[in-house]
C-alpha cells in the first residue's frame, strides 16, 4: 500500500507512518507541491532492494 502526503503532514504524523511503514508495510511519498520528493518505505524492504541491485546494506 502506498500513501500520499504534503511535507506539512507527513511532519504531524511522522510517528504514525514510521510505525505503518515498520508494521504495515506501507509506503508513503511525501510531495511538496504536488511533486513527490521522498518516500519512507520500511527498513527491510530497502534492504531488500540494495541487495537485489546488488548494493549490499550500510552497516548497523
Amino acid at each position: 500500500m502506498e500513501i500520499c502526503m504534503g511535507v506539512r503532514e507527513a511532519r504531524e504524523k511522522l510517528g504514525d507512518r514510521v510505525n505503518a511503514a515498520q508494521y504495515l508495510g506501507e509506503h508513503t511519498v511525501i510531495e511538496r507541491n504536488g511533486t513527490p520528493f521522498a518516500v519512507l518505505v520500511p527498513y527491510e524492504w530497502w534492504i531488500e532492494q540494495q541487495d537485489q541491485a546488488g548494493q549490499g546494506t550500510l552497516a548497523p
